[in-house]
């Protein structure tokens, strides 16, 4: 299996913010990442009257956008629904690691952002695949005996991901 790691935690809590602080150190230090955006919505990024969406709209099951610079596949919606590792596997072999934002109850190692200011549970309570924990500030009511982030500090948080895979 590919090297997989996310980050996940309540809506609004810096997932995004986070993110790409991880991606930006990660090209800086030359490794190759990927990300995948969960999202609990119905999305479309295909617009009408373009002609990827006249393919789609016309019955085809995949669109590849393409030209010698960019591509980008977009599927109809699916019957059948799809679980994470058939999406981590479309990735480019050459890829180092991949970054999912989302996906709280995923089956892979992560990391839980919590914003001080939510009173929502934490999720690392019931989840063993959360390996560390991000924080905006102190938390009085967090014990815990993971290692435990300040949000600002995207390198010891990328070091602490590559460690990870070092250390499996």
């Amino acid at each position: 299996m590919k090297k997989v790691f996310g980050i996940v935690g309540w809506s609004g809590s810096g997932k995004t913010d986070l993110t790409t602080r991880i991606i930006k150190l990660f090209v800086e230090m030359n490794i190759i990442v990927s990300s995948i955006k969960h999202s609990h919505h119905d999305f479309e990024i295909d617009k009408k009257g373009k002609d990827s969406h006249k393919h789609i709209q016309s019955g085809s099951n995949e669109v590849i956008i393409y030209n010698e610079r960019k591509w980008a596949l977009i599927s109809k919606k699916q019957e059948k629904k799809h679980n994470i590792e058939e999406i981590i596997n479309k990735f480019n072999k050459l890829t180092d690691i991949i970054i999912i934002e989302g996906l709280k109850y995923g089956n892979f190692a992560k990391l839980e952002v919590i914003r001080s200011s939510f009173d929502k549970p934490f999720i690392f309570k019931n989840d063993k695949n959360i390996k560390g924990i991000v924080i905006d500030k102190e938390i009085p009511n967090l014990k815990t005996s993971l290692p435990v982030f300040k949000f600002s500090d995207t390198k010891k948080i990328g070091s602490f991901i590559l460690n990870y895979f070092k250390n499996k």
